[in-house]
């Protein structure tokens, strides 16, 4: 099972060492999340404020935990856009370049990305300075020796490449039933049992229904 982590798809996720002027990110992410999170990685590299932008998401991601009801504020249809621009300023500190964001966030209706964008961001900065980080779901918890199957069968295969550190972290969700899903970036590799009857339970229907 450990092994098809290596066979799944050809496709490599590679570290990129884009040059300063490029001020291209580390990652391809995709979504909503991940674009707007990719834009606001490029305005930040090209300003060279990437730790400053970073050290306001983190900030306003702790607010956001501390207080539920901020972020359904944020999402609310009922509230005004002057009363939400105070409220992004009411944030604390920021630079400039974060408060235009949230500003542009305000005005493309996208508040309610607000979290996904920040872990999205949170990831490109990973990336930025070598870190992947590779979660495991599987129905059952792993054994340390089959982590670090998948961790070496994802370098050696070459679906990883050109990082100084990968991370493995196992996640336990007993609905796939059995097999692991393997994901890292917006990559997913899906050997789950849940996902293989799904298949086939899809395919009968489809015969059936011709």
């Amino acid at each position: 099972m450990f092994r098809q982590v290596v066979s799944v798809g050809k496709t490599q996720f590679t570290r990129g060492y884009a040059s300063a002027a490029s001020n291209k990110a580390p990652l391809m992410l995709f979504g909503i999340d991940g674009k707007y999170a990719t834009a606001l990685f490029q305005a930040a590299a090209s300003k060279n404020a990437l730790p400053a932008v970073e050290s306001d998401l983190l900030k306003i991601e702790d607010q956001l935990t501390k207080n539920a009801k901020l972020g359904e504020v944020f999402s609310s249809p009922m509230l005004s856009k002057t009363a939400k621009e105070k409220l992004i300023d009411s944030l604390g500190k920021k630079s400039e370049l974060t408060t235009n964001f949230f500003k542009t966030l305000l005005e493309n209706n996208r508040m309610s990305e607000t979290r996904a964008i920040i872990a999205a961001y949170k990831t490109l900065m990973e990336a930025h300075r070598g870190i992947v980080s590779v979660v495991v779901t599987s129905a059952n918890p792993l054994a340390s020796k089959d982590l670090k199957q998948v961790k070496d069968n994802l370098t050696k295969g070459g679906l990883i490449k050109d990082f100084k550190e990968i991370n493995v972290v196992n996640k336990v969700n007993p609905s796939i039933m059995g097999g692991m899903v393997v994901e890292f970036g917006d990559y997913t590799i899906d050997m789950s049992v849940s996902s293989r009857l799904a298949k086939i339970e899809k395919l009968m229907t489809d015969s059936i229904s011709v």
